[in-house]
């Protein structure tokens, strides 16, 4: 009787780790990742084939949920990827399977890549619409708060990504935390046009949050437009 229960008691501890494993596992937050990448301007082309081809082996990866190339409007040999994986996990096995592609950059770069994890706080990132991408903007804000100032921020980029999601036009909104300087943030935005972004910037609540947010900021407030790239 004694060994029968023994075994009960060894079964059930194995059903209950198997459960919280799968539990830890389902728990993993998704992985966040923005690159920027700066070519030199005569390889710019070379530069972004090569980024093409990176999201194309992407795409081909396990675990990738969305992998952009983005060029910057005003600087057209600078780009951005934004990507999102499944897991922290899921990332590093595509960075190991692309170091291949990845060594191709280093030549045709007039700066290191500037690569930017991060985790999702608040906000909502859509699909991609393919039939409207060629007038969409895409654009990356990042936001350097001293860390003092932290906690007052943190509430003023809540509501601004809040109120903005209900701009017209505004397609994405969200909030990065950037991992592990976690005083630094990351606004994406998606619209669906030039003029939708620009009538975003003139809405009442984004004076507001700039005027607030301004005194908290370690650095100067970094936004930039981009267009896509790759289908």
């Amino acid at each position: 009787m004694f060994v029968k229960r023994l075994v009960l008691v060894f079964l059930l501890l194995a059903a209950l780790s198997s459960f919280t494993g799968t539990a830890m596992a389902q728990a993993q937050p998704q992985q966040f990742v923005i690159v920027y990448v700066e070519f030199k301007s005569a390889d710019t082309k070379a530069g972004s084939e090569v980024l093409e081809a990176l999201a194309a082996q992407a795409e081909n990866s396990s675990g990738v949920i969305r992998f952009d190339v983005l060029q910057q409007v005003d600087r057209p040999n600078f780009f951005a990827l934004f990507e999102i994986w499944t897991n922290a996990q899921t990332f590093a096995a595509f960075q190991n399977s692309s170091a291949a592609v990845q060594t191709q950059l280093t030549p045709l770069l007039e700066a290191p890549l500037d690569q930017r994890p991060g985790n999702l706080l608040t906000g909502t990132v859509n699909p991609r619409d393919q039939h409207a991408q060629t007038r969409q903007i895409f654009v990356i804000t990042h936001v350097d708060v001293d860390p003092q100032n932290v906690p007052q921020a943190q509430p003023l980029l809540d509501t601004f990504v809040s109120d903005s999601l209900n701009d017209p036009g505004a397609e994405t909104f969200a909030l990065l935390s950037q991992t592990p300087t976690t005083n630094h943030f990351q606004l994406i935005e998606t619209f669906a046009n030039l003029k939708a972004f620009e009538a975003h910037v003139s809405e009442q609540h984004t004076v507001d949050f700039r005027t607030n947010i301004d005194p908290l900021l370690g650095a100067p407030y970094d936004e930039r437009l981009y267009q896509f790239v790759n289908p």
